[in-house]
């Protein structure tokens, strides 16, 4: 399991708008003067290119205009370079750890070894939260502690 970072992201959303305007045999001029230049060609190909940040509203922009749900967007994006948001925790480090506010999460990953799982574990939203919650931490500051204490494994 990876940890992928967004500018990846980013380049496949643009990937997937360029896609989307190709297969419907737009170029970026008549697309933008489809737009009545509410968006100019050059900012399209900076979208596809993803050459500059796209702020929440200019993604909700590029789905109207490029007849696509930002949600959808965003979905074959992932897709596209197999997102992986999940954690990938070195069991033993966590097991040994000697930092009070992490105990709990030591005894769960040191049951994890014993039950001869995988050394390395990804974490997702859930298992984070329930186990900031046996920390009696917040999610933030138990994902902080978890990554300067157990190295996260790329």
């Amino acid at each position: 399991m990876t940890t992928t970072d967004t500018g990846e992201l980013a380049h496949a959303v643009g990937a997937e708008l360029q896609q989307q305007r190709e297969d419907r045999g737009w170029s970026r001029p008549a697309l933008a003067a489809w737009s009545n230049s509410q968006v100019k060609a050059r900012t399209l190909a900076t979208w596809e290119k993803a050459s500059r940040s796209m702020s929440l509203r200019q993604l909700g922009d590029a789905g109207l205009l490029y007849q696509l749900r930002p949600s959808e967007l965003l979905a074959r994006a992932e897709r596209r370079i197999a997102w992986d948001p999940d954690l990938a925790v070195d069991l033993a480090v966590l097991a040994a750890t000697q930092l009070d506010a992490l105990r709990p999460a030591a005894r769960w990953a040191q049951d994890e070894l014993r039950a001869d799982g995988p050394p390395f574990r990804g974490l997702g939203p859930v298992d984070l939260a329930r186990l900031a919650d046996r920390c009696r931490l917040s999610i933030a500051h138990f994902t902080i502690l978890l990554s300067t204490e157990a190295p996260v494994h790329p």
